[in-house]
């Protein structure tokens, strides 16, 4: 080859070789022009940059019961979650003594938790499964469920998904007329199919309850998955493994961190005679006795040695623990549930680990229980109606027992909390109670009837108009007004005083314009300076459109005093005088809510 076909050979590879990198299929080309073919950094290999999720392969039934029998962890995840749902039982109140007793033991006759439980292990360990009811309606399997003839549900049987086949010929076909005349679900079969070896059977879709491991889109990557819901070992598969490799490794990882090692003088040279190899093993056994027997070992003082290196095992426990936090974090299921262990750091309780477990146990009762239970429920008082133990159904709400436990420490903080906020609530009654707000008969009616108040259920809108226009609300001494024979303010006045019993409207004439508030309390009356510099007065004003004379005295005495007259007892009319005045509502007010507090206090009328 001359120098002008080297040359244009040269020049052909360059212009490959830029036209792979524009087009960006280079391997080893970089913006910052940093390449590293050690490592594959910069290349299309480079994994941090070029990482690629690709799912695990569908694991078949065969395996999955495999793994439910032999792998005691797994087995764990699958049964724990599916026993808690359920073994704290229910808190229904059916408002009827009668009716809960006969749930109750029919419940119990039809080992209903026991059969929730499976229903719900075959659904976490094979994606979904069903349960058959045999109820006596007079119809069969295949027919729909007949509710109105419903004489008795005897029986409640598990079968799990990998033996119940749906009937695709009604899931698939869809059409909004006929599902609103069959009422029959979107999405769902008409009729079931059951191959146990204990016979096969059709069974229509009324009588069944169906569990599901979750929902998936359409677009998902096994046809079973998209009706049922996925396995639970399918979305922990790799968590499960790296959990389980880390204990192992671990342990041969500490089988081999002490390592002896045996020094032979011209072991090299002895290996390469005929019978050197066979004279070495001998030496190692000799050796190896004399260790097992004597525990102790005889070596040649001249060019033999023996010696162990221990291999150091640091980080070994936190890449266990970052394993078992995976699988915890996959599984919802806290550590010291799963594996046993005690909650780790400082101050660690873990309260919030169990928060996050019995909220995924609450949502496995909502999604799978909760409408299977008020359907069952639901066929047990239909058969106590039928023989005759109830006269009408009652109606209830499905509620799932606590699934939290609190110690005895905790029910006595409980109890001391609550017993000081009770304390609390009967000092804020006493004051109500001293102000005039509220009466003791009060407070005694609502304790006899619930056991506990609150103000809110004393005084309603209701009670607050109706003592605001009431007149004849409160007995008061005559000295409290100092209105007797021989000195009556009112009378000194001029104001014509109206009976006290009498309607408020009755008392107030048609051109009452005005009206003002006396407000006396520990022998005192509440007054401020007018900013006229015409003496002193009480609170009292001019009536807005709209107010009645009750309204005006609690408004003008919360702008001019700051504070709510509790009791208005109306005195009178203070006819007006001089011109200039009007005629004025007169009130009198002997307990207020508030401090005194004077404003700037406009002309009065």
């Amino acid at each position: 080859m001359d120098e002008r076909q080297k040359k244009l050979l040269d020049d052909a590879i360059l212009y490959q070789r830029g036209a792979a990198i524009i087009d960006g299929v280079q391997d080893s080309f970089r913006l910052d022009g940093y390449t590293n073919l050690l490592n594959k950094y910069g290349t299309s290999q480079d994994s941090s940059t070029a990482y690629e999720y690709r799912g695990e392969l569908i694991t078949d039934d065969l395996e999955l019961i495999r793994l439910y029998e032999g792998n005691g962890l797994f087995a764990k995840i699958i049964d724990r979650p599916s026993e808690e749902a359920v073994k704290h039982g229910l808190d229904i109140d059916y408002g009827n003594i009668d009716a809960a007793d006969y749930v109750e033991i029919r419940l119990d006759e039809l080992d209903f938790e026991d059969k929730f439980a499976t229903a719900e292990k075959w659904a976490r360990l094979y994606g979904g499964s069903v349960i058959v009811m045999l109820v006596d309606d007079g119809r069969g399997l295949e027919e729909p469920l007949d509710w109105k003839e419903v004489r008795s549900i005897q029986e409640l049987r598990v079968f799990e998904r990998a033996i119940v086949q749906p009937d695709y010929t009604s899931l698939y076909h869809f059409h909004f007329m006929d599902s609103m005349e069959s009422g029959k679900p979107f999405g769902e079969p008409e009729y079931y199919q059951v191959f146990s070896i204990y016979g096969y059977f059709t069974v229509h879709r009324t009588r069944c309850l169906i569990f599901r491991n979750g929902r998936l889109p359409e677009q998902t990557t096994d046809a079973i998955y998209r009706y049922w819901g996925i396995p639970e070992y399918v979305k922990i598969k790799r968590a499960l493994r790296e959990c389980i490799t880390a204990h192992e490794d671990g342990v041969k990882l500490m089988e081999r961190s002490v390592q002896a090692i045996y020094k032979m003088k011209n072991l090299a040279n002895m290996l390469s005679t005929d019978d050197g190899e066979n004279k070495v093993l001998q030496r190692l056994q000799v050796i190896d006795m004399a260790r097992g027997i004597l525990n102790s070992i005889a070596i040649d003082n001249d060019g033999e040695d023996y010696d162990f290196k221990n291999t150091q095992t640091t980080g070994v426990k936190d890449i266990i623990d970052s394993t078992c936090n995976m699988l915890s974090a996959v599984t919802n299921i806290p550590q010291t549930i799963l594996f046993g262990r005690s909650p780790s750091g400082m101050n660690a309780t873990g309260k919030s680990d169990l928060e996050n477990y019995y909220n995924m146990i609450e949502n496995i009762q909502k999604q799978n229980m909760k409408l299977n239970v008020r359907t069952v429920i639901d066929l047990i008082l239909r058969q106590a109606r039928y023989e005759g133990k109830i006269s009408e159904i009652p109606k209830y709400k499905v509620k799932f027992a606590a699934l939290w436990s609190t110690s005895d420490t905790e029910q006595a903080e409980v109890a001391q909390k609550r017993a000081q906020t009770d304390q609390v609530k009967a000092q804020t009654l006493s004051a109500y109670i001293d102000a005039g707000v509220i009466d003791p008969s009060e407070v005694r009616r609502g304790l006899a009837k619930n056991g506990a108040i609150e103000i809110q259920d004393i005084i309603s809108e209701k009670d607050l108009n109706e003592s605001n226009e009431s007149t004849g609300g409160l007995n008061l001494p005559d000295d409290a007004l100092n209105l007797n024979q021989q000195s009556d303010p009112v009378k000194q006045t001029g104001i014509t005083q109206k009976d006290s019993s009498e309607n408020e409207n009755e008392a107030v004439a048609p051109d009452c314009q005005a009206a003002a508030v006396i407000i006396f309390r520990d022998g005192k009356i509440l007054c401020a300076s007018r900013t006229d510099r015409q003496g002193v007065c009480g609170p009292g004003g001019h009536r807005k459109p709209g107010e009645t004379p009750s309204d005006t005295a609690l408004r003008e005495t919360m702008e001019e005093f700051n504070i709510v007259p509790l009791n208005l007892i109306p005195v009178g009319v203070l006819p007006a005088s001089q011109g200039k005045y009007l005629n004025t509502m007169l009130y009198f007010a002997d307990r207020f809510t508030g401090t005194p507090e004077a404003a700037i206090t406009v002309t009065k009328a």
